[in-house]
């Protein structure tokens, strides 16, 4: 694949390019939720929400974690964020699809690569 400046893309520029154009696409698997990072401006962006109850494991099987959800956003400054704070930046969807808008905090990073965060948030 080519990108707009004529030279071959490598594979890190095609994980952030599916991660947007793909996979954070509302047709797809994505909504709309706000982002506000620490000591920062809010921010509307698209995300792939997790509604699942997780479920912890080891000696805490059998427990199911309450107001905690996972969330995956783009690893881009214009589409997602550039970079996460625990415990500080938050965001904002319904916690049911269809409900009224709660706010989360971010409160560890599950995985990164170069085109997208795996985030778990918590009321």
């Amino acid at each position: 694949m080519l990108c707009p400046r004529g030279y071959a893309m490598s594979f890190k520029d095609n994980l952030k390019n599916d991660a947007v154009n793909i996979f954070l696409t509302p047709d797809e698997f994505a909504e709309q939720i706000q982002y506000t990072p620490k000591g920062g401006s809010p921010k509307t962006i698209k995300a792939v929400i997790n509604r699942q109850r997780l479920t912890p494991g080891g000696e805490e099987s059998g427990r199911v974690l309450q107001n905690q959800i996972e969330i995956f956003i783009a690893n881009d400054a214009t589409y997602g964020a550039d970079s996460i704070n625990k415990g500080g930046d938050e965001v904002l969807f319904p916690e049911i699809v269809g409900g009224i808008d709660v706010n989360f905090v971010v409160v560890d990073i599950l995985g990164e690569d170069q085109g997208m965060w795996h985030l778990l948030v918590q009321k």
